[in-house]
């Protein structure tokens, strides 16, 4: 099957609507070669500036294949941007579709002249519905609508409007069409709303736009009403799951089809075999692909209260919960305090339900703060737990083992070499040592002593305990130098990894996480090998 844009020959119908997976570049570069049913790269949305975003929590699943999110146009600026997107080489087949945002006309000027050369076309975010003096707040001002895209069009690109329901449809077509666009992408997300539970608010934001089932309804009309007014090509999202959705947005008058929330929770191995699945069903008249839908995904929040907090040095602390989760090594969870934000953890024992947490920041030290009966927040688990058996090296620095104190419950031969400031550590792990054949530690005050030693260590005992794997859990640099050591004595697939890498939303949609290889941590990790890292 043949598909073409405007002119260019794509490889397929389908997008990833902008702020999805694709917000980092190794992401789309991924995504560029190696699934061919998706034709148009729709970008994250790019601004003039840096914007760092809103505060975790950025999203949240409020029903099944539904979401509120408002992660606030977090975006690396067009300067940035530019750089990387010019550094990555776009298969011929693709339609690089540049998301930008702006204030006014000048600023969506100034984004599209940075990035002309480097696309095929602009999508114009005028509908994002809750950011301040952006989005939406634009897309209202109907004059405005028209200038900005004249300033765009002027570049020779084709320009596409992206749509918000929460507007007069046929005021911002119609002021659009006279500006000069060349096709619509409909819709962007529903409200703003909010998303209470347990009496909080759940969004850092407090307010932000629905996405995903709830609104594939509203996202048909809107079609209908824009096919009615004009012969355009139309990108249509909002809540497509399975062929059978996209047969209905065709029959309202969609011409290629954007899919997001129906990814949530899919590794990129499953993203690509669900697209082929999708067009092996249209071919077809099927409906195979839903099989690769995760309805749930352990998305929703938990209530648990402190039991015990002990605190192993000024900086360092074991929080202790009541109660149990069903979480399998290399897993990690959320702890979300309202008010005042949420962030990923390793879990470092199921039961008594523990993390062990460096202050690091504004929300671990509110963690620090809390008390016995004081109540917390839990979602997840997330992530996989690769399978290793026989011999094993544990590898950790400072809360890195953390990630690894299960793997030594489950495994039975167990070997560690572990880095702390203080031997003390430990006397707070109850039965940690016992789940070691043998301990290697290295700790003192001075860090570069003590990493200096843990390198040398790290050398001379791998050839003596001839591990089966070895699991490193740490910083980004501990880990990486334990890396190139133990790829002098085991093959790559026998190493594994996992340090701290960003991770807004844990469930693979924001695609902030990125490896290198455009793998995401929280679907694809949190335990990579060399090659993928």
């Amino acid at each position: 099957m043949e598909y073409e844009i405007l002119g260019k020959k794509i490889s397929g119908p389908f997008t990833i609507p902008s702020g999805i997976l694709t917000t980092q570049i190794s992401v789309l570069e991924k995504i560029a070669k190696e699934i061919p049913e998706i034709g148009i790269l729709t970008t994250k949305s790019i601004g003039v500036e840096k914007r760092e975003g809103n505060r975790e929590p950025i999203i949240a699943q409020i029903k099944p294949f539904t979401f509120i999110n408002a992660v606030g146009l977090r975006n690396p600026g067009v300067e940035k941007f530019a750089k990387e997107i010019s550094k990555i080489k776009i298969p011929k087949e693709k339609f690089l579709l540049f998301s930008i945002f702006g204030k006014d006309e000048r600023e969506f000027e100034r984004v599209a002249e940075k990035l002309k050369n480097l696309g095929d076309g602009f999508e114009l975010n005028l509908s994002c519905p809750h950011a301040k003096n952006y989005g939406k707040a634009v897309g209202e001002n109907y004059p405005l609508v028209e200038k900005i895209v004249k300033k765009v069009a002027k570049f020779k690109k084709p320009v596409f409007i992206k749509i918000s329901p929460n507007l007069n449809i046929k005021e911002t077509l119609k002021r659009a069409i006279r500006g000069g666009i060349s096709g619509i992408v409909a819709i962007n997300t529903k409200g703003p709303e909010s998303f209470i539970f347990d009496g909080h608010f759940v969004l850092s934001n407090k307010i932000g736009g629905i996405s995903g089932r709830e609104i594939f309804k509203l996202g048909i009309k809107c079609v209908k009403e824009i096919r009615k007014f004009t012969k355009l090509p139309i990108i249509a999202c909002g809540g497509i799951l399975t062929a059978k959705d996209v047969r209905e947005y065709q029959k309202a008058g969609a011409n290629f089809f954007g899919i997001g929330s129906a990814l949530a929770g899919m590794t990129t191995k499953e993203v690509k075999f669900y697209f082929h699945e999708l067009m092996e069903d249209l071919k077809r008249g099927t409906n195979n692909a839903e099989r690769f839908l995760k309805e749930n995904g352990n998305r929703y929040y938990k209530k648990f209260k402190v039991k015990e907090k002990i605190f192993l040095d000024k900086e360092t602390f074991l929080l202790k919960l009541e109660g149990k989760l069903n979480v399998k090594p290399g897993q990690f969870v959320f702890l979300w305090l309202p008010k005042k934000g949420e962030k990923p953890f390793s879990v470092l024992d199921d039961f008594p339900l523990s993390f062990l947490i460096k202050i690091r920041g504004f929300f671990t030290n509110q963690i620090s703060q809390l008390k016995k009966g004081d109540n917390i927040y839990l979602r997840g688990p997330y992530g996989n737990s690769p399978q290793v058996k026989g011999k094993i090296l544990l590898v950790g620095g400072g809360t890195g083992i953390a990630g690894l104190y299960l793997f030594a419950k489950e495994n039975k031969e167990n070997f560690g070499l572990f880095s702390f400031s203080q031997k003390s550590f430990l006397n707070f792990l109850p039965n940690f040592e016992k789940r070691f054949q043998k301990i290697f530690l290295v700790t003192g005050d001075n860090k570069k002593e003590r990493e200096k030693k843990f390198i040398h260590l790290l050398r001379k005992i791998i050839p003596e305990i001839k591990p089966d794997f070895c699991l490193n859990c740490g910083s980004k640099l501990m880990v990486e130098k334990s890396i190139e050591i133990e790829k002098d004595f085991l093959p790559p697939q026998r190493i594994l990894s996992s340090f701290d890498i960003f991770t807004p939303c844990g469930i693979g949609l924001c695609g902030y996480c990125a490896t290198k290889r455009g793998l995401r941590n929280c679907v694809d990790g949190t335990f990579f090998t060399p090659t993928q890292i």
